[in-house]
């Protein structure tokens, strides 16, 4: 008899490559047929909610207008800490364009509501990668 504990995941973030674990281990097995949006709220002492919130049929890049109504939402069920973000597609594990337009919108939003974000992720058939706001935005000449 396998002994599992009836606790919920509730995983300590305390930096970067924690973000990316509970992503690694809460999405299991990979593979997606639609483009959808994960978030999992953090508390101010780095504790996960035990609640994952899936948003399904989400288009394949974010305009600012869909990142500022994620935001709007975030900014509505967080009075302190931070939310997690796995923006989930289907396809290959290399960042596209769109993806990489999806987290800049994402990050410049939460910017501009003044809510904290931990490191935004994409979900892929293949792999969950992260995309730190420096790789995401755009290149300077």
């Amino acid at each position: 008899m396998t002994n599992v504990s009836r606790e919920p995941f509730r995983p300590a973030i305390t930096c970067d490559a924690d973000v990316t674990t509970m992503w690694r281990t809460l999405m299991q097995p990979l593979g997606w047929h639609t483009n959808r949006l994960h978030i999992i709220l953090v508390e101010d002492d780095g504790r996960s909610l035990p609640h994952l919130v899936e948003v399904d049929e989400m288009p394949g890049a974010l305009t600012r207008e869909d990142a500022v109504a994620v935001l709007h939402l975030l900014g509505h069920l967080l009075e302190t800490g931070s939310a997690a973000l796995m923006f989930a597609r289907p396809g290959g594990a290399t960042l596209t364009e769109a993806d990489r337009s999806s987290c800049r919108e994402l990050y410049a939003a939460a910017t501009d509501a003044g809510v904290r974000l931990e490191l935004i992720h994409v979900g892929t058939d293949t792999a969950i990668v992260p995309a730190p706001m420096d790789e995401v935005l755009p290149r300077s000449a």
